[in-house]
């Protein structure tokens, strides 16, 4: 199992240091004694996928296929308690998403909720709706990063991706709105087999570097509107110049980056997802749910999950995105039910699948 090396942490510890909030920084400090001398797996981060409502129709959007009418949606008190219980099991770094969560009509309340003074709240948005009022806005009731979807650098490329025509001015004045009050900003880009070596995509990088941004690189999943769309798939080949491209732009990483010490997969382990109906699951891109919080603890649900072998332990290749084996043993069954979240039950029927 690979550390993760100096330049990634330090990009880590960057957009974690919140000097402005001792208590969260107390909180980082007993984490990482927890991991390095009691042995411990702390949660690190909790994604809240607060609404399906959104303004754009992405080509890649993942957040349909959760789009459900029939069922009772969380509450802000249903926040609240998730969230203290999420703590208790370590967790520093609350985030939103959607569809758009700037469209979830109680996203103030909610970001209050999550208790600002002592955790890193974070919201994903397409940046479209974020102008320097709401940015300042939200940055005053506690939100310290937004992540922001830019597929490429050349504006025809990123508004056919999104299916709106003069998204990527208005995804860069969101950017600009988020840096001018004091926010950290997280750029997220989708990369697929299609557009890994597109021009747009070389500017995007080259531009990140130039305004000391980070990178994320969200790889290319066949769920949601890619569902059975396996030609988007990362080849091996493809794979390998992502790590030439890592080396070469230093503020480019992808998620087997962002853990506290080791490098590789941290789903379940230090990270969950949570749809707006209470399941959870180990990741946006895994539509597997290991329990419901209407109905067992956080705490009960994240040790189902830690029992899997695919989320017991920092997997070294994105289960997603790459592990073709996964993909064709798994994801498919996944793809191929009319439910979704899919009970993991219903997917983990080997005895082999769980940590003995």
């Amino acid at each position: 199992m690979k550390p993760m090396n100096l330049q990634k942490y330090k990009m880590n510890f960057k957009y974690a240091f919140r000097p402005h909030k001792p208590i969260m920084m107390l909180r980082l400090a007993t984490t990482f004694f927890k991991i390095l001398v009691l042995k411990k797996r702390p949660l690190r981060y909790v994604d809240f996928n607060i609404t399906d409502k959104c303004n754009l129709r992405c080509q890649h959007c993942f957040a349909t296929a959760f789009k459900q009418t029939d069922r009772p949606k969380m509450q802000i008190e249903d926040y609240r308690r998730v969230m203290k219980e999420a703590n208790k099991l370590g967790a520093v770094n609350f985030s939103f998403q959607g569809g758009e969560p700037l469209l979830y009509p109680q996203l103030e309340e909610l970001i209050k909720s999550a208790a600002p003074y002592k955790n890193v709240i974070s919201v994903t948005t397409n940046g479209t709706l974020l102008t320097p009022e709401r940015a300042k806005s939200l940055r005053k009731i506690g939100v310290d990063i937004f992540t922001i979807s830019l597929d490429s650098m050349i504006a025809d490329e990123h508004d056919s991706f999104r299916n709106k025509k003069g998204t990527y001015d208005k995804t860069l004045i969101g950017i600009e709105s988020a840096l001018e009050n004091g926010c950290n900003v997280t750029i997220g880009t989708t990369l697929s087999h299609q557009n890994i070596k597109s021009e747009g995509i070389e500017k995007l990088f080259e531009w990140v570097c130039q305004k000391h941004i980070t990178l994320c690189l969200d790889l290319a999943v066949p769920v949601g509107e890619w569902a059975e769309n396996y030609n988007i798939l990362l080849t091996d080949d493809d794979m390998t110049y992502v790590e030439i491209l890592k080396k070469k732009y230093p503020y480019i990483r992808t998620d087997f980056e962002a853990n506290y010490v080791k490098r590789g997969c941290g789903a379940g382990k230090e990270v969950l997802y949570i749809t707006p109906y209470g399941d959870v699951l180990s990741c946006p891109y895994i539509h597997i749910s290991f329990g419901n919080i209407f109905e067992r603890s956080l705490e009960e649900i994240r040790n189902t999950l830690l029992q899997n072998k695919y989320f017991g332990d920092y997997w070294q290749k994105c289960l997603c995105a790459i592990d073709k084996n996964f993909i064709n043993e798994f994801l498919k069954k996944v793809n191929d039910s009319k439910i979704s979240p899919i009970d993991y039950k219903q997917i983990f029927q080997k005895e082999a699948c769980f940590i003995q």
